[in-house]
C-alpha cells in the first residue's frame, strides 16, 4: 500500500521513501509518495526520484489497487532502495489552481441551471468540462464567469475531511458527476470550498481561492444532443 501524501498536504514538494517493488525495471512502487497519480481528469504529476545521488525522471504516475506506480525514465532503481522524491512543483501548482477553479465553476453552473458534469480534463494552461444541458448562450457564459470570479475573490478556504462511504452516499450534493458513483472504498475524501461547494474528490487543491487568480471562459462547443463543453483559462 502506498501512502498518498498529497491527499492531506497538496503543498508537500519533497519526501523520503522506500521502494517496495520494481517492475520491468522502470515501474517503481513506493511506501509513500508526493506524486499525484493520473485520474479524475487531473493529469499525473512529474518530477524526479533521487537515489545515491543519481536522478531518475518520473514521467507518469498511476494507481493500481492501493499502490501508486511511478514510471521512471531509466532502469537502475531496486526494491529496498531509500530514495528522495522531488515534485515538479510549477506543474503541480497549476493543476491545483485549475482543479479548485473547476469546482467553483461547476458549483456556479449547477446553482444557475442545475447542470451536472459529464466529463472533464484539467490542463496546465487550459481546461475543459462537459455538462448535461441542452443549450448554453454567451450571456449565460458571462454570468458563469462573473459569478465564479466573485467567489474566487472572496478568499474562501479549502478544507479536507473524510466520511464513511455509506453516510456520504446519502448526501447527493457530494456527487456532481452525472451517472458516476465513487469506487468501492470504505471512506471518502470530502473537499469543501468555504460554504460554496462540498464534493467527494480525490485531487489536489489550493488552500485559498485567491490563489487561483482570475478565471476566463475561452470557448464552448456542442458535443451532443444534451452535452456542452466549456473551456477556460486562468490569469
Amino acid at each position: 500500500m502506498t501512502q498518498k501524501i498529497c491527499l492531506d498536504d497538496s503543498y508537500a514538494k519533497e519526501c523520503s521513501a522506500k521502494i517496495t517493488k520494481v517492475s520491468e525495471g522502470k515501474f517503481v512502487v513506493l511506501g509513500k509518495t508526493i506524486f499525484y497519480a493520473h485520474g479524475g481528469g487531473q493529469p499525473s504529476d512529474t518530477g524526479k526520484i533521487i537515489c545515491n545521488n543519481k536522478e531518475y525522471k518520473v514521467v507518469f504516475a498511476k494507481q493500481f489497487g492501493d499502490e501508486i506506480s511511478h514510471e521512471v525514465s531509466e532502469h537502475g532503481l531496486k526494491e529496498g532502495d531509500k530514495v528522495k522524491c522531488v515534485l515538479d512543483w510549477e506543474k503541480r501548482y497549476k493543476h491545483m489552481r485549475m482543479h479548485t477553479s473547476a469546482h467553483i465553476l461547476a458549483a456556479v453552473i449547477n446553482m444557475e441551471i442545475g447542470a451536472l458534469i459529464t466529463g472533464n480534463q484539467l490542463g496546465e494552461e487550459e481546461s475543459r468540462m462537459d455538462f448535461n444541458v441542452p443549450e448554453f448562450d454567451r450571456e449565460l457564459l458571462k454570468t458563469f464567469e462573473h459569478k465564479a470570479n466573485e467567489a474566487i475573490q472572496k478568499g474562501l478556504e479549502i478544507t479536507i475531511a473524510y466520511e464513511e462511504r455509506e453516510k456520504a452516499l446519502q448526501r447527493s450534493e457530494l456527487f456532481r458527476l452525472k451517472d458516476v458513483l465513487p469506487k468501492n472504498i470504505p471512506v471518502l475524501r470530502i473537499v469543501s470550498i468555504g460554504a460554496l461547494d462540498v464534493q467527494a474528490d480525490g485531487g489536489t487543491h489550493v488552500h485559498n481561492t485567491k490563489e487561483i487568480g482570475k478565471l476566463k471562459i475561452t470557448d464552448f462547443k456542442n458535443k451532443g444532443a444534451e452535452n456542452r463543453r466549456i473551456y477556460w483559462k486562468l490569469d
